[in-house]
């Protein structure tokens, strides 16, 4: 019976100390600088589409650990705000506001 319930603690022990490290690895992916990197890549995808580069203006903030990113292109103006996903990689900017006038 003592070892028996000396399993059954040990084994949680481990679940648990699992689980906390499986958390604290993710918390690596979602960093500012992983952020920045994915925000160069777009910025540098969208320039290479275009035949002129487009100006980029970036809002980021926090609210009750939520964290939220738009992208202003001032040349089209169109708006853009990054997608969360629950794995960093996983993101996506997608188009909130089209432009709002006419280019010449």
């Amino acid at each position: 019976m003592k070892k028996t319930i000396i399993g059954i603690i040990s084994g949680m022990l481990l679940t648990v100390s699992f689980f906390v490290f499986v958390g604290a690895a993710e918390t690596e992916e979602d960093s500012l600088h992983s952020l920045l990197s994915r925000l160069e890549q777009f910025m540098r995808d969208e320039i290479g589409k275009k035949d002129e580069s487009g100006r980029y203006q970036l809002q980021s903030f926090s609210i009750d650990r939520t964290h939220w990113h738009y992208l202003l292109d001032t040349s089209t103006g169109e708006l853009f705000r990054l997608e969360p996903s629950r794995t960093p990689e996983n993101a996506k900017w997608t188009l909130m506001s089209a432009a709002n006038f006419e280019r010449p």
